[in-house]
């Protein structure tokens, strides 16, 4: 008996599944610490000191995102006799023979700044930053020195949880994002901060400036 043909069948096979696209995060909680130099008008430039906080990010779109945290910093400056307000203190104050004031203040720095991603690629980000800032002024430590009968005097003075600032902080930034993986990322952003009116006992123009180092996790 004949046998019959034998009929190749073609194995089928299932259709290539594409792969699952990562999840963008909406929220991103961040710690950063840096150095933060502090002036009024350039008088006399001091050492940099501590700026550290936490930060949480909201992302709008791919582009946008709304950040604020909490940020402490210490900020230590000398201004001249001329660029302190006073007030009733200020006809003794120049009847002494001082030419500069150095203050250092704690500062409690609630930001609230708009972050647009200027140029997006797989592994990092370029983005700037805008917003304004509220200062809360822990303490607040003033001194000069002057002469009575050529001996040297220091006057000191000290004030605390005295003066707040809401909203009274423009923050400028810019800054360079590396993802790490799909919720670590890494970040340098130098920034500025400039006061809207004066701060602090002797309402003084403090401008900050520094680099934020931070670590960023993505929910």
């Amino acid at each position: 008996m004949a046998s019959l043909p034998t009929v190749a069948v073609a194995e089928v096979s299932n259709p290539p599944v594409a792969p699952a696209l990562a999840r963008t995060p909406r929220f991103y909680v961040g710690v950063v610490a840096g150095p933060d130099l502090t002036t009024v008008k350039f008088a006399e430039l001091m050492s940099p000191l501590p700026n550290l906080g936490v930060t949480v990010d909201y992302r709008f779109t791919n582009r946008l995102r709304l950040t604020t945290g909490l940020l402490r910093a210490t900020k230590h400056y000398a201004a001249k006799r001329d660029d302190y307000d006073w007030g009733a203190y200020r006809a003794r104050a120049y009847q002494k023979d001082f030419d500069e004031v150095y203050g250092t203040c704690t500062v409690l720095d609630v930001p609230l700044n708009l972050r647009y991603d200027a140029l997006i690629q797989p592994q990092y980000r370029i983005f700037g930053s805008v917003g304004l800032s509220s200062f809360f002024m822990q303490r607040e430590q003033y001194s000069y020195s002057y002469k009575v009968n050529n001996q040297d005097v220091l006057w000191e003075r000290s004030v605390v949880n005295e003066n707040r600032h809401l909203l009274g902080i423009v923050n400028v930034s810019f800054g360079y994002e590396r993802s790490l993986n799909s919720h670590w990322s890494i970040q340098a952003e130098p920034y500025v901060k400039v006061p809207l009116g004066g701060v602090g006992l002797g309402k003084v123009q403090l401008v900050s400036g520094g680099v934020f180092f931070g670590a960023k996790y993505g929910l």
